[in-house]
């Protein structure tokens, strides 16, 4: 077979990190004297860490074909980094007993290594701005997040930015502000610790995550009064136009497109003459070339700016003279990331002579499916089958719908002469979510917010109903939106206030655990857990009780030294003749009982 066959790989090693995909060229060379299907496998290799488009070929005398393979492996945290070698075999159908084999290696880059600094660790005020600085010591770029919180949920931050990437052996910064909110700007001098967590956006493994610790410190609030500036009024500032900061299309897929939009200073925002908010987001799906007008205005002026979107046009069928095809069955059901479902491709030469024809599928990624063969030699009026195994992946993008495809059958000796068939993958629904909560952990004396995130890891839109409770039931909760309805692929955040249902004046000090639950329509719930530490004003009655009693008995007293004062005959009388007001005294007291 060696001398029959020739396969030339290109490359021959891979670099690649968890969850992206390389690509490697096969070429194969029929060298022989008869027509051969060749068949392409690996060994040595996970089946989940590659996928053949077209995992055979049929190859005329002298001629050659090219198959791709695609490496992909997980992003799991069981994907260690190191090298993997794996072997490419090609089997001739018409001598199984003789393979070719290439040795091919693929590299999984490591996790990044990161460190992460803040400048400066301290600062004394009422806000502070820090530098976050990540140092990237891996060799690729690494895309992390930023997130800032604190236990007493006293402080206020803004960083910018938040999501961004760090070059690979490179140096990325952001910015930080902290701030005191309006109710703890008043008081002595105070210490706020905080902590800034550095981690993927997705958090999928522990080894991203990185965290920091800075200080603000609070100085007495009337020490503050030499820095206080009043804003200077710029009247021009009024006078300016709107301005569109973000106007832009994301593809979702070939036809689905998500329209994203930022406006400042405008009175009124038209998207294609409907009135929508400055900021917002729109997913459309145009059945051809369209243009999308967003129009901001005030009574200073307008400005507008325009999306060109072109989408991918719907298959159509076609016959040929010289092609039958037929796809059984049309539609198809499945679930992304599930077992793949198999389609049947009939093929009948009716020329009258031998023909190669080529199997083409348009309408789908080359990830989405995979083909016994991509070329098929067929001898006049004779029939063959080409099996399509159609399994979409589960990442992002990937959304519950119906994708419309074709398979399209080519002659090689007359390539005008062409057939296509039409048929449809319906992607099922799977809702899939992740529940989260930050700050774990909030001191407060009236009430304390948590930020609750939902994120949707599923191929559905997902509608959740948000509920929490506390084991002492002790606690009133409310969340600004309890039934939020979260796109697939997306992530959304929101807030949930806690409130004791006893007083914030007196009281011990008190921890609750909270349980927070999100539950889809389908009864699939997720929880996570949270704590909340009450300190009211006063920690006990008992000091107040202790002054009440301390006043009544002055007040007893008080009044028992007046009266013995008038029973002697007054102020005046002891003054002038204490003799006089001790006679007077006892004659007043031994008159009470010597009647």
């Amino acid at each position: 077979m060696a001398g029959k066959v020739e396969v030339t790989m290109a490359p021959t090693s891979f670099v690649v990190a968890a969850g992206d995909t390389a690509e490697a060229t096969a070429t194969l060379h029929n060298q022989g004297q008869t027509v051969d299907q060749l068949t392409i496998s690996i060994d040595g290799l996970d089946p989940g860490w590659y996928s053949i488009p077209v995992s055979s070929v049929a190859l005329f005398p002298n001629d050659q074909d090219k198959l791709k393979i695609l490496i992909h492996p997980p992003k799991k945290a069981e994907t260690k980094a190191g090298s993997y070698p794996f072997r490419v075999n090609v089997t001739s159908q018409e001598n199984p007993a003789e393979i070719t084999t290439v040795d091919l290696l693929v590299e999984i880059r490591a996790l990044p290594e990161m460190e992460v600094s803040i400048s400066p660790q301290r600062v004394v005020g009422h806000k502070g701005i820090y530098k976050v600085a990540i140092n990237n010591k891996s060799s690729s770029d690494a895309l992390v997040r930023l997130r800032a919180s604190d236990v007493q949920g006293k402080l206020r931050y803004n960083l910018e930015p938040e999501i961004f990437t760090v070059p690979g052996s490179g140096h990325s910064e952001a910015t930080l502000e902290v701030r005191l909110g309006w109710l703890d700007f008043f008081g002595g001098s105070k210490e706020f610790d905080f902590e800034v967590l550095v981690a993927s956006p997705e958090g999928q493994f522990a080894e991203d995550t990185k965290v920091i610790t800075g200080q603000l410190v609070r100085k007495t609030w009337y020490r503050s009064f030499p820095s206080i500036r009043l804003p200077r009024i710029r009247l021009r500032w009024l006078e300016r136009p709107p301005v569109i900061n973000t106007f832009k299309a994301s593809m979702e897929d070939k036809r689905e497109f998500m329209l994203d939009w930022v406006v400042k200073r405008a009175t009124e925002v038209k998207l294609d003459d409907e009135v929508v908010s400055p900021e917002g987001e729109r997913l459309v799906r145009p059945a051809e070339p369209t243009s999308y007008v967003l129009v901001a205005a005030n009574k200073y002026g307008s400005v507008s700016r325009t999306v060109e979107l072109k989408p991918a046009p719907l298959p159509v069928a076609k016959t040929s003279e010289r092609i039958r095809a037929s796809l059984m069955p049309a539609h198809f059901q499945t679930y992304a990331g599930g077992t793949p479902v198999e389609a049947t491709l009939q093929l009948q030469n009716l020329g009258e002579i031998v023909d190669k024809f080529m199997v083409e599928v348009e309408g789908l990624d080359e990830s989405w499916y995979s083909r016994s063969a991509s070329s098929m030699a067929l001898m006049p009026q004779a029939t063959d089958q080409v099996q399509i195994l159609l399994n979409p992946p589960k990442k992002k993008g990937v959304k519950s719908k119906t994708y419309p495809f074709a398979v399209t059958v080519r002659s090689q000796s007359a390539p005008e002469e062409a057939t296509t068939v039409v048929a449809e993958l319906e992607v099922q629904p799977s809702v899939e979510f992740k529940l989260g909560v930050h700050p774990y952990r909030v001191s407060c004396r009236r009430k304390g917010t948590f930020q609750v995130t939902l994120a949707n890891t599923g191929v559905s839109d997902a509608s959740l109903y948000l509920d929490s409770t506390d084991l002492d039931e002790g606690l009133k909760f409310r969340f600004k939106n309890d039934n939020p309805e979260v796109i697939s692929w997306k992530t959304i955040e929101t807030p949930m206030v806690a409130r004791p249902k006893r007083g914030s004046m007196v009281g011990e000090k008190k921890r609750y655990d909270i349980t927070i639950r999100a539950t889809t329509a389908d009864g699939n719930t997720q929880s996570v857990n949270a704590e909340l530490y009450h300190n009211p004003f006063i920690g006990s009655w008992r000091p107040i009780l202790r002054v009440i009693r301390a006043v009544l008995v002055i007040a007893v007293i008080g009044v028992l030294i007046y009266f013995v004062l008038q029973w002697g005959g007054g102020w005046r009388t002891l003054t002038s003749s204490p003799q006089t007001w001790v006679n007077q005294l006892v004659n007043t007291v031994e008159g009470w009982f010597f009647r």
